[in-house]
């Protein structure tokens, strides 16, 4: 299970909401533990976690790294956005050297890192910037950097390097051909002695999109993919949330619940959090689900979607389109059988719509080409837009 905490202050009493996410994953957690020795020995170890947006792979990971405190020394390293090599393994490079001992570091920079320039010391942390011509010889000669440092870390103990959202660099060719010579450098050669295992995650379709540049890429890795919860599986998730600081849910409000979470633990997550700061009693109405689910949609709506949207959907029509794949909860459709529930000004307007919305990956054409067939690539767009939905039928009311 994965905890999160959240403090309210009511009545002069502090409660705490605790959401628990119940993995029918755990099998996917006892899978990655499982190969712990292994890598703590020097038999470097890889896992690929997959899922949708929102599904929760980042607190997967880090839930992991907190069960291997213990045996593994655990680096994080945030690659959203980033599509360069250099960029990574210089944040790499960064992210280990600050978990070392800052006296084993300081003693033994020159045997760790092999220069001083680019290293500097500010206060309790070490920022590493090196200059070009390093940070190329960092990517041709990474095995070896890692194999510096790893002389370096405490006793008994390997580095779990959890490389999360790889999905900039999932169109690089040249990721996979660093990252397969990379693993059968420290795998064939015995002067590697690496104990390091890689927890890389993604969406399912960059991790294809390595796959394939190169086939066996993939067998490099233990692989799952994290999928959608069961409405049942969220249900519980609510009811023994709430129970956890003796509030009960009625069936309106977990019916409200459970459908717009949607199976997406990071929505879950938000609409828990947003009823409980809603609700002023001991149990949750159909009335406090209502407001906290509209509060949870502007809270994702401003952190996930409005920055896609905003350039985008500048028009009203697109707009209302939008809305009405909401309204009728369609996450797939077909371009001549949705547009018989558009307006005639609608209807002109949506071919431009289509275009524009899968130039940037709001929707997807899918099926054969020039099918006519879409899909939201993000599923939390769809949960946006009836949420929207569910706003607007409010005010109306």
């Amino acid at each position: 299970m994965i905890i999160f905490k959240i403090k309210k202050v009511h009545f002069n009493q502090e409660y705490q909401l605790i959401l628990i996410i119940l993995w029918d994953e755990k099998k996917i957690v006892e899978k990655i533990l499982r190969y712990t020795s292994l890598a703590k020995k020097g038999k470097s170890q890889h896992y690929f976690i997959t899922g949708k947006k929102g599904i929760g792979k980042t607190s997967l990971a880090t839930y992991v790294q907190q069960l291997m405190k213990d045996d593994m020394v655990g680096v994080y390293i945030s690659n959203k956005n980033n599509n360069s090599l250099e960029t990574l393994t210089t944040n790499i490079i960064e992210k280990i050297l600050n978990k070392l001992p800052k006296s084993v570091v300081k003693d033994k920079l020159k045997s760790i890192v092999g220069l001083i320039d680019g290293v500097e010391f500010k206060s309790t942390k070490i920022n590493f910037n090196p200059k070009p011509e390093i940070t190329k010889d960092l990517v041709n000669h990474f095995e070896d950097y890692l194999n510096k440092i790893c002389k370096n870390i405490p006793e008994n103990k390997g580095i779990l390097l959890i490389i999360d959202d790889i999905n900039g660099l999932s169109d690089s060719k040249d990721f996979v051909n660093w990252y397969k010579r990379l693993v059968d450098t420290i795998t064939v050669d015995v002067d590697y002695n690496i104990p390091i295992y890689f927890l890389l995650d993604g969406y399912p379709e960059k991790f294809n999109n390595l796959v394939n540049y190169d086939e066996s890429f993939s067998r490099i890795f233990h692989h799952d993919e994290i999928e959608l919860l069961k409405d049942q599986e969220v249900q519980n998730f609510f009811i023994d949330t709430f129970k956890e600081v003796n509030m009960g849910c009625d069936s309106q409000a977990l019916d409200l619940m459970v459908t717009y979470s949607s199976g997406l633990p990071l929505m879950m997550q938000e609409i828990g959090e947003a009823v409980f700061w809603e609700t002023d009693t001991k149990k949750v109405s159909g009335i406090d689900a209502n407001m906290g689910i509209i509060e949870a949609g502007k809270l994702i709506g401003k952190r996930q979607i409005k920055p896609v949207m905003d350039k985008s959907i500048r028009s009203e029509n697109y707009e209302n389109i939008f809305l009405k794949l909401g309204k009728f909860n369609i996450d797939y459709f077909k371009k001549n059988e949705f547009e018989k529930k558009l307006t005639s000004v609608e209807k002109r307007a949506f071919p431009k719509f289509l275009k524009r919305a899968t130039d940037l990956n709001i929707l997807e054409s899918i099926g054969k080409d020039k099918s006519g067939e879409y899909k939201f690539s993000n599923r939390l767009y769809l949960v946006y837009f009836r949420i929207l939905n569910l706003e607007k039928n409010n005010i109306l009311s």
